[in-house]
């Protein structure tokens, strides 16, 4: 496990991840996902197959424009509720999120390089549904149930963990408290609804502020995921604030996450369009490092904008090498 200091993307170093490839599984690939749980595909061979080309597309996109990778995902859903849903026992759950583990440690051994690092991550998501909370823990509650799989996780060999797609402000206050007893880096990113705010009602800035005052500034950093550039811009308000942002994961489209989840085909936008977007986004906010995709993006998507990003801190670099002569 690297120290949080360690981590590159804290170091400079601009890096990608991908999420919600879920919805490429179902749509492209062909499986029906017993809710929405692709870690058991690890036990299928054309699953390991069609996860391996997928991923591999993602950081050959990634690495082939200067990028490191996080590599990362599998483990969204592998939490014990999600588990036992689709009949696994904690024994049979802690293997396979050991051998997820041990799936991205193969990419990152492959394409490491001083030019473009890798490390592994264990994503975990909320303990219900994200886009349709219910009844929400409370802190206390939530740092026993992630515990179990932080553990899990941390004994496997991750580097780093991270919360995706939370919407409650209180799950991540509990789940960043396990991380933090586990001793292993943690990174927090929130599900924005259209217009800016979480489900709760909470602007992302108090979202952060009330995660960081719970927690003693436990996570490394905070991200976005699982919504459009569009929509999650009116979250983005000034202020020194934006300094806890360290990355944003953005579908594809412009559209309710549970509709594409619906849609029963393969919502992927415009690759090149998306990577603008995320462009712009790097002009904004240049401390930000971590450049990934979420529902809909592959590695074209993910090519794009670690091209696009690249070309944005090039040019950056060069306007302040002219301001300084």
């Amino acid at each position: 496990m690297i120290a949080e200091s360690k981590l590159p993307q804290m170091n400079g170093w601009d890096m990608t991840c991908g999420g919600g490839f879920e919805t490429w599984l179902q749509y492209v690939d062909g499986f029906e996902l017993r809710h929405f749980c692709a870690f058991e595909l690890l036990n299928d061979k054309r699953g390991v197959a069609c996860l391996t080309d997928y991923h591999r597309r993602l950081v050959e996109g990634a690495v082939s424009n200067g990028f490191g990778v996080i590599n990362e995902g599998l483990h969204y859903r592998s939490s014990r509720d999600w588990g036992e849903l689709i009949g696994f026992s904690r024994a049979a759950l802690e293997e396979i999120n050991a051998r997820g583990i041990e799936f991205y440690k193969n990419f990152a051994h492959e394409y490491e390089s001083p030019e473009t690092p890798m490390l592994v991550g264990g994503v975990i998501g909320p303990r219900g549904d994200a886009y349709d909370v219910g009844r929400t823990p409370n802190a206390g509650e939530a740092e026993e149930y992630h515990s179990e799989q932080i553990l899990t996780l941390k004994k496997a060999g991750a580097d780093l963990i991270t919360a995706a797609t939370f919407s409650c402000v209180y799950e991540a206050i509990g789940l960043a408290r396990a991380a933090k007893a586990a001793e292993i880096p943690v990174v927090i990113s929130f599900f924005i609804k259209k217009g800016g705010r979480l489900s709760g009602g909470e602007t992302l800035e108090e979202a952060i502020a009330k995660v960081d005052a719970a927690t003693g500034n436990t996570p490394a950093y905070y991200m976005i995921n699982c919504t459009h550039p569009t929509e999650f811009e009116p979250a983005l308000t000034d202020g020194s604030w934006t300094k806890r942002l360290g990355g944003f994961m953005p579908n594809a489209v412009a559209m309710e996450t549970l509709d594409l989840c619906k849609l029963g085909h393969l919502e992927d936008g415009d690759p090149e369009e998306l990577g603008g977007q995320m462009a712009d986004l790097a002009r904004r906010f240049p401390h930000i490092n971590v450049w990934g995709g979420c529902c809909g993006t592959d590695g074209r998507h993910i090519g794009e904008i670690a091209r696009q990003v690249g070309d944005v801190r090039k040019t950056m670099a060069a306007e302040s090498a002219e301001l300084k002569l």
